[in-house]
């Protein structure tokens, strides 16, 4: 199971990407990430893979203990 700690790190980092994906490409000067494609259709997927992990992982603890 993920200690308190590390919930937090994980839902502090969803919280920084949903963010900035709300805030739009305008936080990036070159609006373009590395790969070509809009911040934002990273950032939104990367934002809620991290804030449904510690759910997911403790559902899987719990399951399977």
């Amino acid at each position: 199971m993920l200690n308190e700690k590390a919930q937090f790190f994980f839902y502090l980092a969803a919280f920084i990407c949903l963010i900035l994906a709300a805030i739009g490409e305008a936080w990036k000067y070159g609006a373009r990430s590395r790969g070509g494609l809009p911040a934002r259709l990273l950032l939104l997927p990367l934002g809620l893979a991290l804030w449904v992990f510690p759910l997911m992982w403790n559902t899987g603890y719990h399951a399977f203990k």
